[in-house]
Order: structure tokens, then C-alpha cells, then sequence
């Protein structure tokens, strides 16, 4: 169990890089949300204890002073320490800009633990958006502008150096990264191939490949898979849909090898997934996708 406070955000106006919720919790030993994939990005920072962090079979070890960052569409796990277990604030987030500022401060798919000696302030300022009240358009800017200062307290230690302002073309760049992420958020459901993106784009296979790669540390193939098994997650969560329209929906038109992938993934069939899965997750994802509309 864990001692927490959470603000959702339900209604937004700011749409390229956004906060759709942050809270604070005061974990019990051995506490732990499960294995769970999501659709936003969530970061954590942990104030005071330990506990360990768990993606793609690695797993971090991290104690106060250290943060970890969460992905969209990518399988995680984390638990606090039996002997002394952390207490953490977390600010989920989202926007088709989001990959590269993260990108900028140095984070990306092998990049997802950092440390920030600013835990105080860091705290306040999760804190002050936990008290900011209802819900207005002020009060967003205001929400965002500690937001975007959150961010503030992580970039010296962990922004990589910049040779003469960028020599690189990083705007082109990362131009061509939001139109493919965007065209897979439109077209997935219609089995997309990676040529399909770099079509769409106008570049080769492989500068596309490099783009991914460095900006998100994945290759367009994972994050295509990745963003296709997490809508099949809440397809199954959200409805009772058979598991051969939940496939089809998610640009699979073999339930079987739809079904094999996903139990790859997941270590279960989707129909166990779906009967397994608990009723607090289940709320849980519907109040964060609400939080992304």
C-alpha cells in the first residue's frame, strides 16, 4: 500500500508538451503498482529511501536523490525496498514534443535514470501543483510554468554537451520525428510498416532508423510495436471486445500471430491479461487516458 496524493489534470489547452497529472506517495515495504505499460511518460523522483526499477530485464537499484523516467508503451515494473522503502513525487506527461525535450536534456529509451541534487526544491514544486486548486485557464499556465521549471531542476546534470549551439540540423530532425510519430498514432490500425513511415516522411529506411535511434534509443520497428501492443492493453482493459477485433484494431490481421506476439510481451494470452488484470489498474488507465483528451 502507499500514502498519496494525486492531481489529475482532465481538461488542457497547452497541447505540444503538457503535465496531465503529478502526486506524491509514501510507500509501504515491498509496495508495488505491478507490471504495467502506459500511455503517457511519468517521471519519479525519489526523496527520501530506496527501491528498484525494472525495464527491458535491467533493473535499477536507486535510492533518494535519483529519479527514474517511465516511457509510453514500454513494459516496467517498480517496488519499494523492503527495509527502507522510498517515498517519491511523480509528474506524468505527454504532447508530440515531448520525445525530443527529453531528447535535449539527454534522456531516451537507454537513458532513463538520472540524479538531481535539487530534491528540496523538486519536492516544493510538486507540492505547489498538488495545492493549485480548481481548474482554469490560469491555472494552467500557472501549473505548466511550474511544469516546465520541474524540468529546470534536472537539466544541468543531466543534459548532454552541445557542440556551437547544435551543428546539427536538430529542428529537421526532429521535424521528421513527429510526423512519423504522428502518422503511426493515425495509421496504426492499418498494419503500418517501417517503409510505410519512411514514405510518409520522405527519407530513407535507414536515416529514419537514426533518428529514432538516437533521439528515442529505440529503432521505428520497437516504438511501431510498442505503440500497437499498448492500444491492444487498453482495448482490453477498457472493453469486451473479442481478442480477434482487439487485433484487427491494432493493424493485426492474424489473431494468432497477434496473440503470440502479445504473449511474448506480456508472459500471457490477452484473454488472460484482460481476466487478470485488476480493477484499481483498470480505473487507474481510464483516469490517465482521460487525462490525455
Amino acid at each position: 500500500m502507499e500514502q498519496s496524493l494525486v492531481l489529475q489534470l482532465p481538461n488542457r489547452q497547452i497541447q505540444d508538451f503538457y503535465l496531465c497529472f503529478c502526486g506524491y506517495a509514501k510507500c509501504e515495504p515491498l509496495h508495488t503498482p505491478g507490471h504495467h505499460v502506459r500511455p503517457n511518460y511519468v517521471i519519479h523522483y525519489i526523496l527520501e529511501g530506496e527501491g528498484d526499477y525494472q525495464v527491458d530485464d535491467e533493473t535499477f537499484h536507486l535510492t533518494a536523490g535519483q529519479g527514474f523516467i517511465i516511457e509510453p508503451n514500454v513494459l516496467t515494473f517498480y517496488r519499494a525496498s523492503e527495509h527502507k522503502p522510498w517515498s517519491y513525487v511523480w509528474v506524468g506527461f505527454s504532447g508530440p514534443r515531448a520525445p525530443e525535450y527529453l531528447s535535449y536534456l539527454g534522456f531516451n529509451h537507454n537513458h532513463l535514470i538520472f540524479k538531481s541534487s535539487e530534491s528540496d526544491r523538486i519536492k516544493d514544486l510538486v507540492f505547489q501543483m498538488l495545492r493549485s486548486g480548481q481548474n482554469s485557464p490560469k491555472n494552467e499556465f500557472y501549473l505548466h510554468g511550474l511544469f516546465f521549471e520541474f524540468f529546470s531542476c534536472l537539466i544541468d546534470e543531466n543534459a548532454p554537451r552541445q557542440q556551437d549551439d547544435l551543428d546539427r540540423d536538430r529542428e529537421t530532425t526532429n521535424r521528421y520525428l513527429r510526423e512519423a510519430i504522428a502518422y503511426i498514432q493515425q495509421h496504426f490500425h492499418e498494419g503500418l510498416r517501417v517503409s510505410d513511415l519512411a514514405d510518409h516522411v520522405a527519407v530513407s529506411r535507414g536515416y529514419l532508423y537514426q533518428i529514432f535511434n538516437e533521439t528515442l534509443g529505440i529503432s521505428p520497428k520497437q516504438y511501431l510495436t510498442n505503440f500497437c501492443m499498448t492500444r491492444a492493453m487498453e482495448l482490453l482493459t477498457l472493453n469486451n471486445e473479442s481478442v480477434e477485433e482487439v487485433a484487427r484494431k491494432c493493424g493485426y490481421p492474424n489473431p494468432v500471430a497477434f496473440s503470440a506476439l502479445f504473449r511474448k510481451r506480456m508472459g500471457m494470452s490477452p484473454t488472460q491479461y484482460r481476466n487478470e488484470l485488476s480493477a484499481s489498474y483498470r480505473e487507474r488507465l481510464k483516469r490517465e487516458l482521460q487525462s490525455l483528451r
